[in-house]
């Protein structure tokens, strides 16, 4: 018997008990954003009928991709919300169950082997550390697009290649993302990090991370010789000291686990930076040349 969306959810929640979080489209979104896109969508149509019936007529290049920008903004939008109608994507300690349109899955965080993120830009990544200084959680901040949601996204792959995608439509769309991209941590982040100290290669797609650098396309970055790496326009950016152009520009959702990346580099980093050479306090100076003046004497 297929069971509805809202069905699927109170059957779910009755099963498993109350999520830790719950995330959908809300109806007042769904709309809104509908409205938006069905009235780009008009307003390209009437655009491009005055334009080429009423108006001049002929080909301006600030014109033209204004008229065509506009349709296709409307139907991208109208075509995104449409997909993400009756989504449901419940969080619990055990792992992720999305419900969408009458189908269940189930993503336990200890299946998960990768996330992929599609993010324009965003912040430094958010660490934190336990007592000793390990690190026990890193996530990257994404920003929630108001029009081109297509420009945003995660994805959730598990071991048997089973994947599924979240968009900004979703309420608390960044807040979801932190927590996919904690839970995932904590699962593959002591793997990865075992294999690094064990010098073994460590894999981000294209990229790879060694004890010694980072490794891409034939080219080697020593972890000393690494200046800077950001997200900017949805290119991943790695650039090296003294250098005027990036040592790397990579689509950032083609790398698998950027979290897991960025993590590892700024550890990296930590352990290639060398310690500070620690200045004698005065009264340790004062002390030591007490000491040398009396072996003179």
């Amino acid at each position: 018997m297929d069971l509805s969306a809202d069905e699927h959810l109170i059957r779910s929640m009755a099963e498993l008990g109350e999520p830790e979080s719950l995330f959908h489209v809300s109806r007042g979104r769904f709309f809104t954003k509908l409205g938006v896109g069905l009235l780009l969508l008009v307003l390209g149509v009437v655009g491009n009928y005055l334009w080429w019936v009423h108006g001049p007529g002929r080909f301006d290049a600030l014109v033209a991709h204004l008229l065509i920008l506009l349709p296709l903004l409307g139907i991208a939008l109208f075509w995104h919300m449409y997909r993400h109608r009756r989504l449901f994507v419940l969080v619990y300690p055990t792992g992720l169950l999305r419900l969408r349109r009458g189908e269940v899955d189930s993503f336990p965080w200890e299946d998960i082997t990768q996330i992929r993120l599609k993010v324009q830009r965003t912040a430094a990544p958010e660490l934190r550390r336990g007592p000793d200084g390990s690190l026990t959680e890193c996530w990257l901040p994404v920003d929630v697009p108001t029009f081109q949601l297509w420009n945003a996204g995660l994805t959730v792959a598990r071991s048997d290649g089973v994947e599924a995608h979240f968009g900004p439509a979703l309420t608390q769309y960044s807040v979801l993302a932190e927590q996919v991209q904690q839970r995932t941590f904590h699962v593959l982040w002591p793997r990865i990090w075992e294999q690094f100290l064990l010098d073994l290669p460590v894999s981000f797609g294209v990229l790879e991370c060694t004890r010694l650098g980072l490794r891409h396309a034939g080219k080697f970055l020593r972890w000393a010789d690494l200046k800077e790496v950001s997200i900017a326009q949805g290119k991943l950016s790695i650039k090296q000291g003294g250098k005027w152009l990036p040592w790397a520009l990579l689509d950032i959702s083609s790398i698998p686990n950027p979290h897991l990346l960025f993590a590892l580099i700024t550890e990296a980093q930590r352990l290639t930076r060398p310690e500070p050479i620690r200045q004698p306090s005065s009264d340790q100076s004062n002390s030591h040349h007490e000491s040398k003046a009396r072996d003179e004497t």
